[in-house]
């Protein structure tokens, strides 16, 4: 079986992680410098840290999937020491969870640690959630879940939701259920729950919740933070999604470039927005030529060992979609951020920090006339772009239920004015309709 990137389970298991252009690391050289680091073996799982109060022995890189993948390839992660594996009902209406039961099937489930989530809106009742604990796991094929996690509105009411805790005490009394986390990654539209913080730290005080799943990167780090230090407090498992803030390199450059070919009609206030993310492109082209680096996978490679190297971090949730994604990923495993690479970061973030629109943030929903959740539209974007889940992201892009991106076009970009990061927004959130409705005339 061959993954879109080219490598092979043979090429996988014959090549030495280290040793190929493309794993890279922040630093000039990064690959040759990588190899001297592993001594040239292959790709595996160097550091297994203890998951919070569930005592689970975790590895420091996990699978976080939110669609379905060859099982070959998550067989090869598996096979090289990876045993966490995040999922939900909501992947790919549970055919995630179909994939990993093909891919777990005959392994010891014992030494795996497996959390799914199951959606709560329109639950009435113990007895539903239940039954619906019941259907995930018959798609997973297993007889319990380490960890499961209501999916649901972002409320700290939510929380509380007593026909869901009593659901999971029947669960765990009947052995179907260990232990019970929960996610945010923000509000699905504006004015919609807490920040993520706010959930989380409500969460984590209750008391009932033994993991936390939420954004954490180099370029949103306060929020983050504050969820570490009082899991810590508590002993609270900490799992990490969104951990790589990149991904939008040449993008914006490529579509402006097809812009101007198509001729097509712009505006004033089409042109200035045009004009500025063909600025912040050429920023971040200029940071690549300037630092020595060849692709923007030297500076994932940063990103990733930024959140590593914070031991309160119990372990990442990374998309394995190919088995290069295996080999580039598990590269990092046991390693930590180098003093020049912490430069490096801080340097980009000064420089294109303006590329990122921050995960869970929400800050400029209140000031669109049209309530476009730009928080969730941008994390479709991030599923699209960053993590290879195209169909996903068009499907849950699809069915949304409020005003879309494409209302964007005409607006003068009152969340651009309101963005405390000076961050494009408006013109991402056009390029976001544009790959997540396959429109290719975004500003038209």
């Amino acid at each position: 079986m061959t993954g879109k990137k080219g490598m092979n389970r043979r090429g996988f298991i014959k090549t030495s992680a280290f040793g190929l252009a493309g794993v890279g690391t922040a630093l000039k050289g990064g690959s040759s410098q990588a190899a001297s680091e592993s001594g040239g073996e292959s790709p595996k799982i160097k550091s297994y840290r203890t998951l919070g109060r569930t005592g689970f022995k975790v590895s420091d890189i996990g699978i976080g999937t939110s669609q379905t993948f060859p099982p070959a390839v998550m067989a090869a992660a598996m096979d090289a020491g990876v045993n966490y594996i995040d999922t939900g009902e909501g992947y790919g209406r549970g055919a995630a969870e179909k994939s990993i039961a093909e891919a777990i099937r005959g392994r010891d489930r014992k030494s795996l640690f497996i959390t799914t989530k199951i959606r709560m809106d329109g639950i009435a009742g113990k007895d539903q959630v239940v039954e619906k604990v019941r259907q995930a796991l018959e798609r997973l094929q297993t007889g319990y879940v380490d960890c499961l996690m209501p999916s649901g509105p972002p409320t700290v009411a939510a929380l509380k939701n007593e026909d869901f805790h009593q659901a999971m005490d029947q669960l765990k009394k009947e052995g179907l259920v260990r232990f019970v986390g929960v996610a945010n990654h923000g509000g699905r539209g504006p004015a919609e729950g807490q920040t993520m913080d706010q959930f989380l730290l409500a969460a984590i005080d209750d008391g009932r919740f033994d993991l936390v799943l939420f954004v954490y990167n180099f370029l949103q780090k306060e929020a983050g933070e504050r969820i570490l230090e009082a899991a810590a407090a508590k002993n609270v498992a900490t799992t990490i999604m969104k951990s790589n803030p990149l991904g939008r390199y040449f993008d914006m450059k490529q579509r402006a470039e097809q812009m101007k070919k198509d001729g097509q009609p712009l505006d004033e206030r089409m042109t200035r927005s045009l004009a500025e993310m063909e600025e912040t492109a050429k920023n971040a082209e200029s940071f690549l030529q300037k630092n020595g680096l060849k692709t923007p996978a030297e500076i994932k490679a940063a990103a990733l060992k930024f959140v590593l190297t914070d031991s309160r971090v119990h372990t990442l949730n990374l998309a394995f979609n190919t088995f290069d994604d295996v080999r580039d990923s598990l590269a990092l495993s046991g390693t930590a951020l180098r003093p020049a690479e912490k430069s490096l970061l801080a340097a980009y973030e000064s420089e294109c920090g303006r590329l990122y629109c921050r995960h869970a943030c929400g800050i400029c929903e209140s000031s669109c006339p049209h309530s476009v959740p730009v928080n969730t539209i941008m994390r479709y974007s991030h599923y699209f772009e960053t993590q290879g889940s195209e169909k996903f992201a068009m499907e849950k892009y699809a069915g949304l239920q409020t005003p879309k991106a494409d209302v964007c076009r005409d607006c003068p970009g009152f969340c651009e004015l309101s963005c405390p990061y000076g961050v494009p927004v408006r013109g991402l959130l056009n390029l976001a309709h544009a790959q997540l409705t396959l429109d290719e005339r975004p500003f038209v």
